[in-house]
């Protein structure tokens, strides 16, 4: 793995920004259409089409309808917009409209606000803490998997999404008694799967000049409404009796310093980003790792000889953890090649100059982490799985902001090693005791939508012994 150092021979999409020519304008990607811009090729083939773009320079512009939008498409460029000069950004006037669907929690919050907010998270996410939840975590994964009966052909998608919902609402909320709680997240998540939708449409960044115009209807808040009434109701019972009952909950519940508490409102806007950060990127995460496993019978071998050594028949938990290096191997180079996150977006909130190219506030940027993935300068045959690419003593370490399936500096993910641990307890427990084999007759497409997730995953289950 080459390291993530320009030099005088990299290729177009590597940014020198200390060579770059002060004032000079990023090209345009072709492909623009009238009235709709670049619209139509995301739409056709995202993927595809944030990959092509570092060929026109380290800087892009392309067009969402009328609004023009600068794509950074280096990894050295995206450090400074993460991290040298993270306080030139916000997370973008998009993200301003994703609030009716998405609540005002640490995802689409900005400057104080989110600071303030992230760090009253984070005893929630302490090491203890997660200790805790990971019991939940395998309890759970045990019984879901252990419904897989030998010699069954099964759609992991819809499975995978109901263990993933399952465990988070068993660790947000220890007793999550309230009979509306599990229709109300249904609801909100089906109106948060179009969220990235509305982001890149060409009719939605009309209809900020054009408010009236036809057609134009603005995201349901009804679903949020409905689940923020819920939770409130909950919430309400937690302070009464004022215990920690050991949940997320509990622990946002009892937050505090010179700030002061988090108010109910602030409470249910940070349970709607768990929500949204707990569902759907790790069932496609933990979904893409079982579709790659499948198709690698070395691979899979080789998790099965860990799980045999590491656990000794006893069931998955969070001190065999240090131990799954190459389990955590094969997840690392998961979320290289399908990371959540596909696309991310900020916006100048003053004066910046990345790569040469000077940007007013208002200005919006963005960067794709799955174009930085598959970028062949740090990743030799990006398209490639290859999980051996990461060390054993540090299989999450990577090429500086050329891997970020949970964001980077001030936004890096707060439950980052949440994930990690239900991730990989997930996934020894659907293959401790079973080899898994595809449905080559339904081929797997992904999903480009709020998370990059598989559209379907036909998987048969085969017994094994230990």
């Amino acid at each position: 793995m080459q390291p993530d150092t320009p030099n005088a021979a990299a290729p177009a999409g590597t940014a020198e920004p200390a060579r770059a020519r002060t004032g000079a304008r990023a090209p345009t990607a072709p492909g623009r259409l009238p009235l709709v811009g670049h619209a139509p090729r995301l739409q056709r083939d995202a993927l595809r089409f944030v990959r092509e773009l570092r060929h026109h320079g380290p800087v892009t512009k392309i067009r969402i309808g009328p609004r023009p939008v600068h794509v950074v498409n280096s990894a050295e460029l995206v450090r400074e917009v993460l991290t040298v000069q993270a306080r030139a950004f916000d997370k973008g006037a998009m993200f301003d409209a994703l609030r009716v669907p998405l609540g005002d929690g640490l995802i689409t919050a900005a400057g104080d606000r989110h600071l303030r907010h992230r760090r009253m998270m984070q005893p929630a996410f302490h090491h203890d803490r997660i200790g805790r939840y990971a019991r939940v975590m395998s309890e759970r994964a045990l019984a879901r998997s252990g419904a897989w009966a030998s010699g069954t052909t099964v759609d992991l998608v819809p499975e995978i999404h109901r263990l993933t919902l399952d465990i988070l609402l068993r660790t947000l909320f220890a007793e999550p008694q309230d009979p509306e709680l599990h229709p109300a997240v249904k609801d909100w998540l089906s109106v948060k799967y179009h969220s990235m939708r509305l982001a890149l449409s060409p009719l939605h960044a009309w209809a900020e000049r054009l408010p009236l115009l036809p057609g134009w209807r603005p995201p349901d808040a009804g679903p949020l409404r409905r689940l923020v009434a819920v939770q409130r109701r909950i919430i309400g019972t937690y302070r009464a009796d004022g215990r920690d009952r050991g949940d997320l909950l509990s622990m946002l519940l009892l937050a505090g310093g010179r700030e002061g508490a988090l108010s109910d409102t602030e409470v249910t806007d940070e349970l709607i980003t768990l929500f949204l950060a707990g569902t759907g990127t790790v069932s496609a995460s933990l979904a893409w790792a079982l579709h790659e496993v499948s198709r690698r019978p070395d691979v899979q071998r080789g998790i099965h000889d860990e799980l045999d050594t590491v656990l000794g028949g006893s069931p998955p938990g969070f001190g065999h953890l240090p131990a799954l290096t190459f389990t955590r191997q094969v997840l690392t180079e998961v979320l290289r090649l399908h990371p959540p996150s596909w696309l991310l977006m900020r916006r100048a909130v003053r004066p910046v100059v990345l790569g040469g190219v000077p940007l007013s506030p208002g200005a919006e940027v963005f960067f794709s982490p799955y174009a930085l993935h598959h970028d062949p300068q740090p990743y030799g045959n990006p398209d490639r799985f290859d999980p051996e690419r990461w060390p054993r003593d540090a299989a999450a370490k990577a090429p500086r902001h050329a891997y970020l399936p949970f964001g980077a500096g001030s936004r890096l993910c707060l439950g980052e090693d949440f994930a990690w641990t239900e991730l990989t307890l997930a996934l020894a427990a659907f293959l401790a005791h079973r080899r898994v084999t595809p449905d080559d007759s339904a081929p797997v497409r992904p999903l480009v939508g709020t998370v990059l997730r598989p559209d379907r995953l036909l998987l048969t289950a085969h017994a094994r012994k230990p």
